[in-house]
């Protein structure tokens, strides 16, 4: 009989993400995972694999926490109003430390770009499906009159995420929260979105 698992899994994961988030893949270390995860390493390996199948596990669960966020907003707001929702929710809102971190998705691309291509590519892939999102939004407005046609919906979306990256590096830079709000503020006016 399979003797069973002793620690809350989806708690460990969630650790282990803040932590992946925070420092990196590179930088974390396999001992100072099972500490903050609360785990033996016997647990770890028989639930996570190995430390890179953990990491991948981890930019999925950031990946789709982030569309979450997107999608949900765009069952509410005005399409031309989702950017401004998601730099809010993901970007001025929380606290200044979690603001300084980043977004793993985007530190992932910087750190492991030239590294790792496999997991340079799913964090690319969670970026673009968050980018398609928006692009959905922006094709509804457009069709419902509310954007302007000028540049089509990908472009727009292409736009938005590209500014998300420059956000992201700027947060990690400790720019104040102030400089950022300014930053979005001009940003999405220039592209008509600052609804």
């Amino acid at each position: 009989m399979a003797r069973s698992l002793e620690f809350d899994r989806t708690r460990a994961l969630e650790a282990a993400m803040k932590l992946f988030w925070t420092r990196g893949y590179t930088a974390t270390s396999l001992p100072d995972l099972l500490e903050t995860m609360g785990i033996a390493r016997s647990s770890f390996y028989s639930s996570f694999g190995n430390k890179r199948a953990l990491f991948m596990e981890c930019l999925e669960l950031f990946g789709d926490r982030t569309l979450a966020i997107v999608e949900e907003d765009a069952k509410r707001l005005s399409p031309t109003a989702l950017p401004r929702a998601f730099f809010e929710a993901t970007l001025l809102e929380p606290s200044q430390r979690r603001t300084g971190q980043g977004c793993m998705l985007v530190n992932t691309v910087l750190e492991l770009a030239d590294t790792d291509t496999e997991l340079n590519q799913l964090a690319t892939q969670k970026l673009n499906t968050i980018e398609n999102a928006f692009a959905r939004a922006f094709q509804l407005a457009q069709r419902h009159g509310e954007l302007n046609t000028a540049h089509s919906p990908q472009a727009l979306a292409s736009m938005v995420m590209t500014i998300n990256f420059g956000l992201r590096v700027q947060s990690r830079k400790k720019q104040p929260r102030q400089a950022l709000r300014r930053i979005v503020e001009n940003s999405l006016s220039m592209l008509g979105l600052a609804a």
